[in-house]
C-alpha cells in the first residue's frame, strides 16, 4: 500500500507542477524615445522593458515666455528621429512665462501592459495640461526621411538589396 501511496504522490506532483504555466510579465516591443533639437533622440524605455512601466523626463522652452512644449513621441531602434516611427506630438500647455530654457517641465511617461501611452506633466507643484496633437504643431516639422545615415550601421540598412 505504501508504495501506492508513493505513486500516487510522485503522479500528482508531477501533475500539478506539469500544469503550472510560467508567466512572465509582458514586455515592450519597441523602444520609446523623445526626439531632441537637430533630430537626435533620447530613449526613455529600452525595447524588452517589462511593462507597466514610466519614465520621467525634463524639458524646457525654445522660446522666452513660451507657455507650451511641444514633445514628439518615438517608437523603435535608432539613434536619430528619421529612422524611427513616430508615436505622435505631444504639447504641455500653462508652462509659466520665462526666459527660454528657464522653466523646468517634468514630464512622466506611462505605458499601460498593452503597450498604451499616457503623458502627464508637471512644473514645480503643479499639474499642467497635456495633450495628444492630431498632427505635428506648426512650425515643426517630423524629421525629414532623406536625410544622410549617422553611421556606417544605419548606411547598410538604408541601401537597397
Amino acid at each position: 500500500m505504501t508504495g501506492k501511496l508513493h505513486t500516487l504522490a510522485l503522479v500528482a506532483a508531477l501533475g500539478l507542477s506539469g500544469c503550472k504555466k510560467e508567466s512572465r510579465p509582458p514586455s515592450l516591443g519597441e523602444a520609446l524615445s523623445v526626439e531632441q533639437p537637430g533630430g537626435a533622440v533620447a530613449q526613455l524605455v529600452s525595447q524588452g522593458s517589462e511593462i507597466p512601466t514610466s519614465a520621467t523626463e525634463s524639458f524646457t522652452t525654445a522660446h522666452d515666455d513660451d507657455k507650451k512644449v511641444a514633445i514628439h513621441v518615438l517608437r523603435g531602434a535608432g539613434r536619430t528621429a528619421d529612422k524611427l516611427h513616430s508615436d505622435g506630438w505631444w504639447t504641455v500647455e500653462g508652462v509659466a512665462p520665462a526666459k527660454a530654457g528657464e522653466p523646468k517641465v517634468m514630464v512622466t511617461f506611462e505605458l499601460d501592459a498593452q503597450g498604451q501611452l499616457s503623458v502627464a506633466a508637471r512644473e514645480d507643484e503643479r499639474k499642467l495640461a497635456v495633450r495628444k496633437l492630431e498632427k505635428a504643431p506648426e512650425g515643426k516639422m517630423a524629421p525629414s526621411p532623406l536625410s544622410e545615415p549617422d553611421d556606417d550601421e544605419d548606411a547598410e540598412d538604408d541601401e537597397a538589396p
